[in-house]
């Protein structure tokens, strides 16, 4: 536990630290771009849109070999060629080392709008004319109230679910080996006669859980405390402080949900701890729930990619309910009802399943060293008893 916080601390504070030595250091130098136009319908201004380069202008005819060559050298660090094609139009080569960023893509929108100047002033078309023909409109986007907020949304919620998953294969396998280990003990023929079924299995669940939660909580907790710390520096990280600047309402349906799927999976691994009679069996028992999450993660990941009826349904199934209506809440708006809706059933599911390994415990403690067959566990769960043996 304490590694992680170190190490938390460390990816928090390093990062600024770094900044702040190397904040005294020149400013890294604009790139060099060179402008080679061959038709000389161009000016040196047409290409000043294009900030982040200090641009070279020329008219004297090259080669696009001859410009790798210069790039190879060092002299640029990207060019534009602009020549006339066969029929008349204008052909453009952008050289660059790399092509998987916006420069070719802005290189060919300034030259389209340069072209389109000089077309409509050979036509003697006014100034302003020709200005407010290629300013851009401004743009407004408006969200739908049942609009997809994926943008905003999905990385919380894609994050939330990891974590989700991962602490359930964590934290439910302890839950369960701490079940089985002390159901196999002889020390439980002590504990039988001094402590009520139900308590012991209960007190497995949600001891093991909340220790584990409380270990999460801490990390939790120095993710927070080392953010704000460095606030100044992660502030401009808009990935970061969309994730951690959450509003109270978002932050608390994550902590909601997020307790109601670790306990309903807690539950679930209690139900299989009580199953078998010795540990090393518990890795058949799992297989189950682990289709179980990765059925909701994957299903919830989708949903949140393309929104339709998908998400709606599992976001009603109890199960899955912490992860689907989650990812509802946090990409679109739900209406009020549905979520209070799915917050009772998977509640109910949690008390549903907790009642269910009870039963299924009492029947394991009673056949000692014995796994119960499928037939005698759906027998204890019709068997409405007080739980007390």
């Amino acid at each position: 536990m304490l590694v992680i916080l170190v190490g938390i601390a460390l990816l928090f504070t390093l990062p600024p630290l770094t900044a702040q030595k190397s904040g005294s250091a020149p400013a890294a130098a604009a790139k060099a771009l060179l402008v080679v136009d061959t038709t000389g319908l161009f000016a040196q201004a047409d290409f000043a849109p294009e900030s982040g380069y200090t641009i070279t202008f020329q008219q004297e005819s090259t080669t696009v070999e001859q410009l790798k060559m210069q790039i190879d050298a060092g002299a640029y660090d990207d060019a534009l060629l602009i020549s006339p094609g066969a029929a008349g139009e204008i052909d453009i080569s952008v050289v660059t080392k790399s092509v998987l960023d916006s420069l070719p893509q802005d290189l060919q929108t300034l030259v389209a709008a340069a072209n389109i100047k000089n077309i409509m002033s050979q036509y003697h078309v006014p100034a302003s004319a020709i200005t407010q023909a290629l300013t851009a409109p401004a743009l407004t986007v408006i969200q739908t109230g049942g609009g997809s907020n994926v943008a905003n949304g999905f990385l919380p919620s894609y994050i939330m679910m990891m974590l989700l998953f991962y602490t359930i294969m964590a934290y439910g396998v302890m839950v369960a080996s701490g079940v089985a280990q002390e159901k196999s003990s002889r020390a439980m023929e002590l504990l039988i006669t001094s402590a009520r079924t139900q308590n012991l299995i209960l007190g497995k669940i949600f001891g093991i859980g909340l220790a584990g939660l409380t270990q999460l909580a801490i990390w939790m907790a120095g993710v927070f405390v080392f953010y704000r710390l460095n606030f100044s520096y992660w502030k401009g990280n808009a990935i970061i402080s969309n994730l951690l600047g959450m509003n109270a309402s978002h932050l608390a349906f994550t902590l909601l949900f997020y307790l109601l799927g670790f306990f309903l999976f807690a539950a679930l691994y209690g139900i299989i701890g009580s199953l078998v009679s010795r540990t090393e069996e518990l890795h058949l028992y799992q297989l189950p729930i682990m289709l179980l999450l990765i059925i909701g993660l994957f299903c919830s990941i989708i949903g949140m990619i393309l929104p339709g009826n998908l998400l709606t349904i599992f976001s009603f199934i109890p199960i899955y309910t912490p992860m689907s209506m989650f990812a509802r809440i946090s990409t679109s708006v739900v209406p009020g009802w549905q979520i209070a809706l799915s917050i009772v059933l998977a509640a109910a599911t949690v008390v549903a399943f907790a009642g269910a390994a009870v039963k299924v415990y009492r029947v394991g403690v009673l056949m000692y060293g014995k796994t119960p067959s499928i037939k005698e566990v759906l027998r204890a769960l019709r068997d409405d008893k007080n739980g007390e043996r």
